[in-house]
C-alpha cells in the first residue's frame, strides 16, 4: 500500500499536507501486530487525550492500524516507550475502521524491522532501551 492516493491535494490542515507531500518514497509495508500508545489535545491545549492503536502493516513513512477510540483527530504523536520516543503524525485515510496514517518524518528501517518483528504486542508500552529498537541516539 502506498500513501500516493490517500488523500485530495487540498487537504484543510497544512500538517496533513507536509505529510503527503514527503511522500517520494515507496516504501514497503510489513505486517505488523503491536500497540501504540498515541497523545492529542482535546479543547485546544487544555487537555491531552491518550488513545492506543493497533498497528496492521508499518513502513519508514507510515502505518495503517485500527483503533477503539472515537474521535481521534487528524494529527497526534505516536509514544514509543514511556514518552521516550514521539512520532508526529498525519492520517491521510478513514475507512472501514481502518487509518492510514503518514509519519512527518520517515522513520529508520532498523526501527521499522524491529517493530514489525515484535512478537509482544505491548512491548512498545513501556519503558524501552532505545537501542534494543534501533533508536540509539534518537530517544529521551
Amino acid at each position: 500500500m502506498t500513501f500516493q492516493d490517500a488523500a485530495a491535494p487540498s487537504s484543510a490542515n497544512y500538517l496533513t499536507r507536509i505529510a503527503l507531500d514527503q511522500q517520494e518514497q515507496d516504501w514497503q509495508m510489513r505486517p505488523c501486530n503491536v500497540l501504540f500508545n498515541v497523545f492529542f489535545p482535546l479543547k485546544g491545549v487544555r487537555q491531552i487525550c491518550k488513545a492506543q492503536l493497533r498497528v496492521l502493516e508499518i513502513s519508514e513513512g507510515g502505518l495503517r492500524a485500527t483503533t477503539r477510540r472515537h474521535g481521534v483527530p487528524d494529527h497526534f504523536y505516536i509514544s514509543i516507550g514511556d514518552r521516550q520516543y514521539l512520532i508526529a503524525c498525519a492520517v491521510a485515510e478513514r475507512g472501514q475502521g481502518v487509518l492510514d496514517i503518514r509519519f512527518l518524518n520517515d522513520l529508520p528501517s532498523s526501527f521499522i524491522d524491529v517493530v514489525a518483528s515484535l512478537e509482544d504486542p505491548f512491548a512498545l508500552l513501556e519503558e524501552i532501551r532505545p537501542a534494543l529498537y534501533g533508536l540509539e541516539g534518537l530517544a529521551n
